[in-house]
């Protein structure tokens, strides 16, 4: 039978129960708003009675539970991973897009007017005008080239900064979560918080690359970053290291310890960085280079079989390129050339006010000289713009689905572990009523 003094102390372990109880829903309705927060949940438990003769010994706190489902937050990681490469294959790509410029603006126009010069110019081969006409067209094309050679170069620089910089942030986040796993470690009370810390930095970490983790009874939890290379082994981070590469780039080589990760690195804002520095600049890149080799070897096989106004044989329109890579940012009219426009070649014979040769000049316009000989120059170019948009377009519209994935989740985990002030508030008159 209980005595006056067990029936206190069951009142008192009644008290202290249902104020933990307001304290908890006071602590998830206080932080409704904060971004990480898991809310919690009061265990309570029976006192177990000593004796037949006692009906119990009132009611105790067991544990305070944080509601968190694994699963959901690793789709969430992964999904955000993914939304995070398309964006920086947005970000990489929309300035590139932009210098393509819009159709009739960009190297078409500069196409156009080469061939429409060249056509001027077979009207009347011993015009002066029309021969610097020509001369200055085959300049500002090959300028184009140049620029938008360089454009390309630059956006991948740009690329391999950013990068760099976000190698630096992955390493700071990877400092930050083995510090917070000491804490949880060291910790003797509650550690819900630093987890939900922790939770926050590893889903800011997984914006910025593919990362796995795996979590420990005691709430340390390692994470391992691209193939399963790990960044943080309980206490210990371990840092990615940006490394110059060859030369004449140097682009940054990405290393953790002695693993190389720049192929590993697949998804996240750092690989969609990487996809952009080393396979979608370097492809458009070809594919300019490609052009501008195709254009310049064919304008120079039909000028170099003709006669200047001088009644000689003609050398070559453009410097004739050494191969297809670096054929775009080397492309210039021959020296010679644009020093004299006489040396430009109008006729096939070498006959005055013969314009064989200039006639199969302007005709080069339709010829299919361009993708292995299956596009006209215009269409060479407009195959390029297709592939620089579709990168684009493709990664906006894989980003919008992954939001939206995203959104859903989100609002799964919001049901499992998000604060609802209603229930709260429920909560919060239900252990009053009982304190």
């Amino acid at each position: 039978m209980s005595s006056l003094f067990d029936s206190l102390r069951s009142a008192s372990r009644s008290l202290d129960a249902h104020r933990l109880g307001i304290d908890v829903a006071g602590q998830n309705i206080a932080n409704v708003n904060t971004p990480g927060y898991t809310r919690r949940m009061l265990l309570l438990g029976e006192v177990p009675a000593t004796d037949f003769y006692n009906a119990g010994r009132g009611v105790e706190a067991v544990a305070i539970l944080a509601h968190r489902d694994p699963y959901i937050e690793a789709r969430i990681r992964r999904e955000q991973s993914g939304a995070s490469f398309d964006g920086a294959i947005v970000d990489g790509l929309s300035a590139l897009e932009a210098n393509v410029a819009a159709p009739g603006e960009g190297i078409d126009q500069r196409l156009t007017a080469l061939f429409d010069a060249f056509n001027t110019f077979a009207d009347d081969v011993r015009s002066v005008a029309a021969r610097e006409g020509v001369v200055q067209q085959g300049r500002a094309l090959a300028q184009s080239f140049r620029s938008m050679s360089a454009a390309l170069q630059t956006a991948q620089r740009d690329a391999d900064l950013a990068i760099r910089s976000q190698v630096l942030q992955v390493n700071a986040l990877a400092t930050g979560i083995a510090a917070l796993n000491q804490r949880i470690g060291d910790a003797a009370g509650d550690v819900q918080s630093m987890i939900d810390q922790r939770n926050v930095a590893i889903a800011d970490l997984a914006k910025l690359a593919n990362v796995s983790v795996v979590e420990h009874s005691d709430g340390v939890a390692d994470v391992s970053i691209g193939s399963g290379r790990p960044l943080v082994i309980g206490r210990t981070a371990h840092q990615v290291e940006a490394v110059d590469g060859p030369a004449p780039l140097g682009l940054a080589v990405l290393t953790l310890g002695d693993y190389d990760l720049s192929g590993e690195i697949t998804s996240g804002s750092l690989g969609g960085l990487l996809y952009v520095r080393d396979d979608a600049i370097p492809a458009h890149t070809g594919r300019l280079d490609q052009l501008a080799y195709d254009v310049a070897t064919a304008i120079n096989g039909v000028h170099s079989t003709g006669y200047d106004a001088n009644g000689n044989a003609a050398g070559s329109f453009f410097v004739a390129p050494g191969a297809v890579a670096g054929a775009a940012a080397a492309m210039t009219v021959d020296p010679a050339l644009a020093a004299d426009s006489a040396l430009l070649a109008g006729s096939a014979t070498g006959a005055a006010g013969d314009n064989e040769t200039a006639r199969a000049l302007a005709a080069l316009r339709d010829a299919r000289i361009a993708a292995g000989g299956s596009s006209t120059p215009a269409q060479g170019w407009g195959q390029f713009v297709y592939h620089v948009g579709a990168d684009v377009n493709g990664a906006l519209d894989s980003a919008a689905g992954r939001d939206e994935i995203v959104r859903q989740l989100t609002r799964l985990r919001d049901d499992a572990s998000g604060v609802s002030l209603d229930e709260e508030a429920a909560n919060l008159m239900k252990y009053q009523r009982a304190y």
